[in-house]
């Protein structure tokens, strides 16, 4: 149990360090589970911002919330230019995961998911 707590803190911490901490630009809208947040057409995304805004899970500061898919891409991408990337794939598996478990980000059932997005980050490898 102690690696994957571990792990966990490696994850979490990577994604800290890539996207930041604080203030999330302004982005938002109301939380929502009922899947209004919108999809990009059920093929896997290009970015994590269109990932996260295929969702139903709030994640790192952008909560697709009521938003329709478009606005809440362009707020992500406004809001968290460094979600605006090349790892969509990465995050979709990592969300559906979440999915599966109640939006939990501490869940544990997920991290091969987040070692797999974190790591697809230009610059980011663990020894």
């Amino acid at each position: 149990m102690e690696k994957r707590q571990i792990l966990w803190a490696i994850v979490f911490g990577s994604m800290l360090a890539i996207t930041g901490c604080g203030s999330d630009g302004g982005s938002g809208g109301s939380a929502g589970t009922d899947g209004s947040a919108g999809t990009n057409g059920g093929g896997p995304s290009g970015s994590s911002c269109e990932a996260i805004c295929s969702s139903t899970c709030p994640f790192e500061g952008v909560d697709p919330g009521d938003l329709d898919y478009e606005t809440c891409v362009s707020q992500c991408e406004t809001g968290v230019p460094q979600l605006d990337d090349n790892c969509g794939p990465e995050l979709d598996a990592l969300l559906d995961c979440l999915e599966a478990n109640d939006c939990n980000e501490e869940t544990l059932n997920c991290n091969s998911q987040g070692l797999a997005w974190v790591t697809c980050f230009p610059g980011v490898s663990f020894p």
